[in-house]
């Protein structure tokens, strides 16, 4: 039914840890108390960087290009 493909989340490291670390921290935000501005901040570009994934993840899996020999 659903299965994560990692080697998409891998193709775009540095999306991925954004991402994970942005989930991180908001889970743990409670314990922090940041301003309510950063908060928001976080959540928008966790909103983000989930809606790039989806369009990603939306358009099929990476295609590897045949090589031709030269």
């Amino acid at each position: 039914m659903f299965k994560i493909r990692f080697n998409e989340f891998l193709s775009h490291s540095f999306q991925t840890s954004a991402f994970v670390m942005l989930y991180g921290l908001l889970i743990f935000l409670p314990l922090i108390r940041p301003p309510v501005i950063l908060t928001l901040i976080l959540v928008s570009a966790l909103v983000y960087f989930s809606m790039y994934f989806g369009a990603v993840f939306a358009k099929g899996p990476i295609e590897k290009k045949p090589t031709t020999p030269e």
